[in-house]
């Protein structure tokens, strides 16, 4: 929960400025990962829906309607499979920008420093 300027409290149910309908923009990394992996995916399989669709291209079982609700069903895979991190794009997008440890702690190439300096001693 977030207090704004104005007092009032703000929960993650409370509608912010630029949000539309019911569709809320994404509030923190990890939200917008999740939506850049849904996004991601859904290209991917409608890509691959296209590809095999050339291999079936006159067949009497294919329809606007089957199309559309092939369509619906697709949206709905890839916002589960993006729910569930199965790809393991999301934690990766965080993970890259997320802000990173001071660099007292690190030295180059993440290792710590006492690391650092105990194989420098050795050689």
């Amino acid at each position: 929960m977030k207090t704004l300027l104005t007092g009032t409290l703000v929960t993650s149910d409370t509608l912010l400025p630029g949000d539309i309908g019911d569709q809320k923009k994404p509030h923190s990394l990890s939200q917008a990962a999740e939506q850049f992996e849904n996004q991601f995916l859904r290209q991917m399989i409608k890509a691959m829906r296209q590809a095999t669709d050339a291999l079936v291209q006159d067949s009497p079982l294919d329809s606007k309607q089957q199309g559309l609700w092939r369509d619906f069903y697709d949206d709905q895979l890839s916002a589960d499979l993006a729910a569930t991190h199965s790809t393991g794009l999301a934690e990766m997008i965080v993970k890259q920008l997320s802000p990173a440890t001071p660099p007292s702690e690190t030295g180059h190439g993440g290792r710590s420093l006492s690391t650092e300096r105990q194989t420098t001693d050795k050689d």
